[in-house]
């Protein structure tokens, strides 16, 4: 009974968000569901120790032992919840320091893991993650990408709210930042032509237009003119330059790369985005959450495949919890280590 309501408890607080965590609650089921069938298994033996299993049970020697059982129960039902199979058998053995039984606790935990694979190939956390729609994109993954150039699932530049190098003020690009919810801008010419000069986050952007003074150490109106390339004829004191906020050097690829190429990029470097260029002129971008639509979305699932089906809504909840998020001491110290320079 107390595993059937530990079962259920767990269950539910799994579910619930609550910080409860799985770890142990998985430990304690299996422990009590093992320890039952080692008390059933002794209550046999000792009512019929004449069956062939006991065969070799010697008299006034305890013969069968619950808490034998409960160890390897435990092992298998983390292992179950979790997908894990070394790491589980080596806690179990640094837990009890019984190296005796290291084989029984591999079996049932690689018994346990071919039977939960039955019903789905990811562990807790993972099906989790998916169910909450993450853009978790895991290495050990063995999808199948679709064999398409990037620019068949990126956003196009004409789609992409970008910053111009020269015409905005701070009251500009203030409003920019009112107005619209991304996490960063792509920073181009022009837009008629627009060659790539970077990439400026929302945060930095929004730090530096707070916190930024002239070099007299006065504050600057907002009619300041703001730029993101050199200007030789410039006035420091009249004029702001943003280049030292801007990420001058993103990562970059070519827009006929293929597919399969990005999501390893993704997966090995965790990007969050990845801006498409060609001969230096930017073409559009795609960011961690199109590619995860890509590879989870219904339409890729039955076969199906079209631009529609990877472009994702804006202001959803990830998005939106990532983009208000302010770090002011990162900001801070992102500001000194740019005066430094």
């Amino acid at each position: 009974m107390a595993a059937i309501l530990g079962f259920f408890l767990a269950s539910m607080t799994f579910g619930l968000d609550l910080p409860a965590g799985i770890i142990l609650p998985s430990v304690a089921i299996g422990a009590l569901y093992g320890r039952a069938l080692g008390t059933t298994f002794k209550m046999w033996q000792e009512a019929y120790p004449k069956v062939f299993l006991f065969g070799n049970c010697e008299p006034d020697i305890p013969c069968v032992t619950p808490g034998l059982y409960a160890i390897v129960g435990a092992a298998s039902a983390l292992g179950g919840a979790t997908r894990m199979t070394v790491s589980i058998v080596v806690i179990m053995f640094e837990l009890t320091g019984a190296l005796t039984y290291v084989i029984p606790i591999m079996i049932a935990v690689m018994l346990s893991k071919w039977c939960g694979d039955i019903f789905g190939k990811r562990g807790i956390y993972e099906s989790w993650i998916e169910l909450n729609e993450y853009p978790f994109l895991d290495q050990r993954d063995d999808t199948t990408p679709p064999d398409v150039p990037a620019h068949k699932v990126m956003t196009a530049v004409d789609d992409l709210t970008v910053i111009t190098a020269v015409g905005h003020t701070i009251d500009s690009l203030r409003h920019l930042l009112l107005t619209t919810s991304y996490r960063g801008y792509p920073v181009v010419t022009d837009t008629s032509n627009p060659t790539l000069l970077g990439y400026i986050s929302r945060n930095e952007l929004s730090f530096a237009l707070k916190y930024s003074k002239s070099p007299t150490d006065r504050e600057l109106s907002g009619e300041t003119q703001v730029f993101f390339a050199h200007q030789p004829f410039a006035d420091p004191v009249e004029t702001l330059d943003l280049r030292p906020w801007m990420d001058q050097t993103p990562i970059t690829l070519n827009s006929g790369t293929t597919f399969s190429l990005v999501l390893q990029m993704f997966q090995r470097l965790g990007l969050r985005y990845i801006l498409l260029s060609d001969k230096g002129v930017l073409q559009g971008l795609l960011t961690k959450k199109d590619v995860w639509s890509v590879l989870n979305g219904p339409e890729f699932r039955k076969g199906g495949f079209s631009r529609e089906n990877v472009v994702r809504p804006v202001n959803t909840a990830e998005e939106v919890g990532l983009l208000e998020s302010d770090d002011v001491t990162s900001m801070a110290s992102s500001l000194e280590r740019r005066q430094s320079l």
